[in-house]
């Protein structure tokens, strides 16, 4: 039987640091069973200064002041942040995992809950033995919180019914329609009613055959209307197909990953990954860190999609999608290559935002935001991206909370406005 019992301590003046001493005793002999020392800090690792860097148009940044700080590694390893939400209890969620370190081949799913926007995180809760990715993130109403497994062979959904303190509650996840393994990445579109809880679900799913890079991708989209516990419908819209030739050889191409928002005329906008640039897929160091981001546009509630439209040709993808109170839409895209025209154009690294003011239809590349970058090359490896994997949410204050995963940091959060 265990007891948790709070205990303040009195701060001196001028305190900078110190230790508590802790030891456990035996009730009955008091003998010391456990003996250990703490570090108390008094500078609290939260939100520090940042400044985001909003485009001209004239080739040129003017920067505006944000926040921004790291998530606290896990046993030594650092953290991917794949998912954050906003719930209607005030608190942020966020669904991450935490790096192997090499001696343990997997990573470890962790949870995190911060009740102050995102300044300071609670203790992890660690989903023990789960070492899979959490994808499609999503918060349903009634302190119900949901997500999908993603790259592990048992692809499932787990489920949080008291705000992402405990998640016994897990489903098994169908395959794609022609058999294969659903993978995910993203950001779902989840419709609700008037007291916003979720009457529908829809996300973005691939599935993989044969060996990078000539994977043979296929695009899905599935629906739910029990809160993701079952999926009825499943689409495969040909609009994110298309075939292209470079150096006489025909390419089957497809898009895949990919996120989901309804824009306030009704309309379903897609973030997609697009392919790595033919002219890169026979290269010796060949990366998927080249691939893109594309936008299609369903104007009839998911029946019909527009052909795709290329936001980022190259280098930018893990789009999150997300609808402001003003009508505007806002894309955030990991950055593992600066790469435009099929050339190299920075040693930057990090993540950035786009914004439309029409629904989707285009976007501001122009104006472009660097929410956060730094520089990194590998030499002769230089298309490798030492940063992926991003999330975004929107806060009650309408500014954006965005993390992303740096191979050197950790998880990096960013709170800013557009």
């Amino acid at each position: 039987k265990s007891h948790v019992e709070s205990i303040d301590l009195p701060v001196p003046a001028g305190f900078n640091y110190g230790f508590v001493n802790v030891s456990l005793h035996e009730p009955d002999t008091g003998r010391c069973v456990s003996e250990n020392r703490i570090l108390v800090e008094s500078e609290p690792l939260a939100w520090k200064e940042h400044f985001i860097k909003r485009g001209d148009g004239q080739g040129g940044y003017t920067c505006k002041a944000a926040q921004q700080q790291l998530l606290k590694p896990y046993q030594g390893c650092g953290i991917v942040p794949f998912g954050l939400a906003t719930m209607d209890n005030g608190e942020v969620i966020c669904a991450a995992t935490a790096w192997s370190s090499g001696a343990e081949p997997d990573e470890q799913t962790l949870i995190t809950i911060s009740d102050d926007g995102g300044t300071t995180w609670g203790e992890y809760i660690v989903l023990h033995g789960l070492h899979a990715r959490p994808m499609m993130l999503a918060y349903l109403g009634n302190g119900v919180v949901t997500f999908e497994s993603g790259d592990t062979t048992r692809r499932m959904r787990l489920f949080s019914h008291d705000y992402g303190q405990t998640w016994e509650d897990r489903v098994e996840v169908p395959p794609a329609p022609d058999g294969q393994l659903l993978g995910f990445e993203g950001s779902p579109l989840v419709d609700r009613d008037e007291q916003g809880n979720a009457i529908r679900i829809a996300q973005t799913g691939q599935t993989l055959e044969g060996a990078a890079p000539h994977w043979k991708i296929a695009e899905y989209i599935r629906w739910s209307e029990d809160g993701g516990r079952t999926w009825p419908r499943v689409d495969c819209p040909q609009a994110w197909r298309t075939a292209d030739t470079y150096n006489g050889k025909t390419y089957d191409l497809c898009c895949c990953e990919g996120s989901l928002v309804r824009a306030t005329n009704g309309w379903l906008v897609a973030a997609l990954r697009t392919w790595v640039p033919l002219q890169f897929h026979d290269h010796p160091h060949f990366e998927d860190s080249l691939s893109g981001t594309a936008v299609s546009i369903s104007r009839d509630d998911g029946v019909t999609w527009s052909p795709y439209q290329k936001v980022f040709d190259s280098g930018r993808h893990h789009a999150t999608l997300m609808c402001m109170p003003n009508g505007d839409l806002v894309m955030v895209v990991i950055r593992r290559v600066d790469l435009r025209d099929g050339k190299l154009v920075s040693y930057r690294h990090g993540c950035d935002a786009v914004i439309s003011h029409d629904h989707g239809e285009t976007w501001d590349i122009e104006h472009m935001i660097v929410l956060d970058d730094f520089l990194f090359c590998d030499d002769e490896r230089w298309m490798r991206g030492p940063c992926g994997h991003l999330s975004s949410t929107l806060l009650p204050d309408g500014s954006i909370l965005t993390g992303y995963g740096n191979n050197f940091t950790g998880g990096a959060l960013i709170r800013w406005k557009p």
